[in-house]
C-alpha cells in the first residue's frame, strides 16, 4: 500500500448510538492509501483504503467519495460501512481525480476526513485511432474513441460477431469537443472474434469510425447447465436475443446468455450470489448483495445488507447498506431501532427483493422491518409477544441519502395475518434476519416487488403473503402515503371472470406494462405462483399450475378483467417475473420448479393466445428473475 495523504478534520455526523461519555472530545485519526501509485491508465482498478484510530471506544465506519479535481463535485461511492477499502475503477472519463475517505466513530459521532488530492487516470487513445482493451472480465472490453468528428452530437458503438450480419449497439454518449469517449462493451460470447466501431450522429447522418478487433477470453467460472426445452420459432421475438438471469444456486455469480444458452456476461461476488433487481438504461445494474454494514454486523444479520449499483463491467458505481439507511429512517421517524434480543423494533434488518432507479436519479428500495407486539395484535400480550416482519420502502437521493420512507406498520392492518401463516426462524433461508426473538417471527407481508407509476407519481407494492398489490400515494415524494387501492382477493376490485379461481396469489414481479416509452396505468402483468389457489378448500381449489397473468384495470369502477391466464404446465412454489416483449408476446420466469429436487427454472415465451413457445431452462437450480433484452444496455419494457 502507498500512503498518499493524511488529513485530520473534525466533523459531526449522525451518531448510531448514545455518546459513550458526555465529555468525549477525541476525533478519529485517519490515513488514506492507494494500492498503486498515480498515474494509471483509465480502467485500472485502484483500492482506496482508510485506516483510522480513535482514543474513544466505538466502531469505526468509513465513507468513500470520488470526483474529478476540476469542475466536479464529489460523488458518494460507498456510504458508511466498517469495510475500510473501496475498489474504484473509472471507465468513462480520464483525468485527475480526488479520493476522500471519512472515518466516523459510530458511538461518539465524531469524524475525520482524509484525502488523496490528485490521482491521474490517463487516456487509452493514441493519436486519432480508437483503442480496445480487455478488462478484468474476459467477456467485457473497454472501447476508447477519439473525440467526435466535427458537428457530432452523440456516439454509440456497434458490436458485431465475426460471420454475423446482426450487430448490437451500446447506449449513446453525448459528444463534447476535445474529449475522448469510452464505452464498456458487453454481450459477447467467450473465445469469439468481434468487430467494434463507433457510430457518430452528425445532423441526420451517422458517420462510422474505423473498426477494431477484439477476441473475448475464457470465463473463470463454471456456468450451470442449460437447456432449450422449446426451440425458438419464427413467431417468437427475434430481436430480444439475450436473457439476463439472477440465479440463486451459483457460487457467487449472476449471468446472461443468448437464446442458444451460450453465456455472454457474468458478474461474480466473492461474498455470495447477489440478487439482480433491475437492469438500467445504459448498462448499469441494481442489485442486493452480501457484505458488512455500518454497524459491523453484516455477517450476523444475514444476507442482502448491501444495496449496490454496478456498471456492465462489474465495477461498483455506488452502494449503501441496511444499517446505514436504518439510521436515517430512525432519525426521520423518531423510532428507536435495536436489532438484537431485548429490542422491540429493528428498522431495516436487510434489503429485500427489489430496488429500482427513479426518473430523477433517486433509488427506490424495499427493505424488511421486524417489530415486536404485545398489545393484542395477532393475539399478542405482554406475556406472549408476537414478532412480525413488515416492509419499509425508502427513497434515496443520488448520493444514497434518505429523502422519503413508507412504513407498512403505519399504513396496513397488522391483524390481517399472512394468508398461509408463513413464518421465519433466525437464519432461515428466504427470510430476512430475525433478531428480536429466538423463536419464530410471523412473515406477515413478504413484500417482493415495487414499481414507480409516473402518471400520478405513485408506487405499486406487492405483498406476496397477503395476496395483494397496493397502490401507494407516494406523490413523487410529497404524497400522503395512503393506500389508493388494493388489488387482489378481498381488496377493492371485483374481478370480471368465470375462472374457478380468477385471482392471483403469492404473486411475483407485478407491475404496469410499458409500451415504448409509455407505462400503462391500466394493464398490469405478473407471475401468478398460485400458492393459495392450489391449497385445499376452502382456501383454494386443491390443485393447479402457476400462470402467466395479465389484468386490465378499470380504476374508476374498480373492476379487474383478466386478459391472459396462461397455464404454464407446472406449479412454481416461489420466485418469478413477467415481461412484455417487443413483438407483443409475453415472457414469464418460473423460478422454482418442480417443488422437489432436482429444481429447475424456466423462462417461457407466451403468445397472447396463452400458447407456450420458446422455453429456456436453467437445470438444477432456481432463479429469482429473468430479463429478456435486445442488448445489455436497454432494459425490458417493464421497469
Amino acid at each position: 500500500m502507498i500512503s498518499v495523504s493524511r488529513l485530520f478534520t473534525a466533523g459531526c455526523v449522525l451518531a448510531v448510538g448514545a455518546l459513550s461519555s458526555n465529555f468525549a472530545i477525541a476525533t478519529p485519526i485517519i490515513g488514506v492509501a492507494t494500492s498503486v501509485a498515480s498515474p494509471q491508465p483509465l480502467g485500472t482498478s485502484v483500492s482506496i483504503t482508510g485506516t483510522a484510530t480513535d482514543s474513544d471506544a466505538g466502531t469505526i465506519s468509513y465513507r468513500f467519495q470520488v470526483g474529478l479535481v476540476v469542475g466536479k463535485t464529489l460523488t458518494l461511492v460507498r456510504d458508511f460501512s466498517v469495510d475500510n477499502t473501496f475498489v474504484y475503477t473509472p471507465t468513462v472519463h480520464e483525468g485527475k481525480y480526488k479520493f476522500v475517505v471519512t472515518a466516523r466513530n459510530n458511538t461518539t459521532g465524531n469524524a475525520a476526513t482524509g484525502s488523496v488530492s490528485t490521482f491521474t487516470f490517463s487516456s487509452l487513445v493514441t493519436g486519432s485511432a480508437p483503442a480496445i482493451h480487455p478488462t478484468a472480465n474476459p467477456l467485457v472490453a473497454l472501447f476508447s474513441s477519439p473525440p467526435c468528428s466535427s458537428g457530432g452530437t452523440s456516439m454509440r458503438v456497434s458490436v458485431i460477431e465475426a460471420g454475423s450480419t446482426s450487430p448490437f449497439y451500446t447506449s449513446s454518449q453525448a459528444c463534447t469537443a476535445g474529449l475522448n469517449l469510452n464505452f464498456l462493451i458487453a454481450g459477447m460470447r467467450p473465445k469469439t472474434l468481434y468487430y467494434i466501431g463507433s457510430k457518430t450522429l452528425v445532423g441526420s447522418t451517422t458517420v462510422s469510425g474505423p473498426k477494431v478487433e477484439f477476441v473475448t477470453g475464457t470465463p473463470s467460472i463454471v456456468f450451470p447447465t442449460m437447456t432449450v426445452v422449446r426451440p425458438l420459432t419464427s413467431a417468437d421475438d427475434q430481436t430480444q436475443r439475450f436473457i439476463l438471469m439472477s440465479p440463486l444456486a451459483t457460487t457467487g455469480f449472476v449471468f446472461g446468455v443468448d437464446l442458444s444458452t451460450t453465456p455472454i456476461w457474468y458478474y461474480q461476488d466473492a461474498k455470495g450470489t447477489p440478487l439482480v433487481t433491475r437492469p438500467l438504461q445504459g448498462g448499469d445494474i441494481i442489485m442486493l448483495a452480501n457484505g458488512q454494514n455500518s454497524a459491523g454486523t453484516g455477517s450476523t444479520l444475514g444476507s442482502f445488507q448491501i444495496l449496490r449499483k454496478i456498471d456492465i463491467g462489474g465495477n461498483t458505481v455506488h452502494e449503501t447498506n441496511a444499517s446505514r439507511v436504518a439510521e436515517q429512517v430512525a432519525a426521520m421517524s423518531g423510532i428507536t431501532s435495536t436489532c438484537q434480543l431485548g429490542g422491540t423494533d429493528c428498522l431495516i434488518g436487510a434489503f429485500s427483493h427489489d430496488a429500482m432507479q427513479l426518473p430523477n436519479g433517486h433509488t427506490l428500495a424495499l427493505a424488511a422491518e421486524e417489530k415486536l407486539f404485545t398489545d393484542g395484535t395477532q393475539g399478542s400480550s405482554p406475556s406472549n409477544p408476537v414478532d412480525l416482519i413488515g416492509d419499509i420502502i425508502v427513497d434515496l437521493d443520488e448520493n444514497l441519502q434518505l429523502v422519503y420512507y413508507w412504513r407498512s406498520f403505519d399504513h396496513m392492518n397488522a391483524n390481517r395475518a399472512a394468508i398461509l401463516g408463513e413464518t421465519c426462524a433466525p437464519n432461515q433461508g428466504g427470510c430476512p434476519p430475525v433478531t428480536l426473538t429466538t423463536g419464530l417471527a410471523q412473515d406477515w407481508l413478504h413484500g417482493n416487488a415495487i414499481q414507480y407509476e409516473p402518471t400520478d407519481g405513485s408506487i405499486i407494492y406487492s405483498s406476496r403473503h397477503q395476496d395483494w398489490i397496493l397502490k401507494i400515494d407516494y406523490g413523487n415524494g410529497n404524497g400522503t402515503n395512503d393506500t389508493l387501492w388494493t388489488l387482489g382477493k378481498g381488496g377493492d376490485f371485483t374481478i370480471n371472470s368465470n375462472d374457478p379461481y380468477p385471482w392471483f396469489s403469492h404473486q411475483h414481479d407485478p407491475g404496469f406494462v410499458q409500451s415504448g416509452t409509455t407505462i400503462s396505468a391500466t394493464q398490469i402483468a405478473m407471475f401468478d405462483n398460485g400458492n393459495t389457489r392450489v391449497q385445499p378448500a376452502p382456501l383454494g381449489l386443491g390443485s393447479g399450475d402457476s400462470r402467466g397473468y395479465v389484468l386490465d384495470l378499470d380504476p374508476v369502477n374498480k373492476v379487474a378483467t383478466p386478459v391472459l391466464m396462461a397455464d404454464l404446465g407446472f406449479f412454481s412454489v416461489a420466485l418469478g417475473s413477467a415481461e412484455l416483449l417487443q413483438n407483443g408476446d409475453w415472457q414469464f420466469d418460473a423460478g422454482w420448479t418442480p417443488t422437489a429436487p432436482p429444481f429447475n427454472a424456466q423462462t417461457i415465451e407466451v403468445f397472447p393466445n396463452a400458447a407456450l413457445s420458446y422455453t429456456f431452462q436453467l437445470n438444477g437450480g432456481t432463479n429469482y428473475r429473468s430479463f429478456r433484452m435486445s442488448n445489455l444496455y436497454t432494459p425490458p419494457l417493464k421497469d
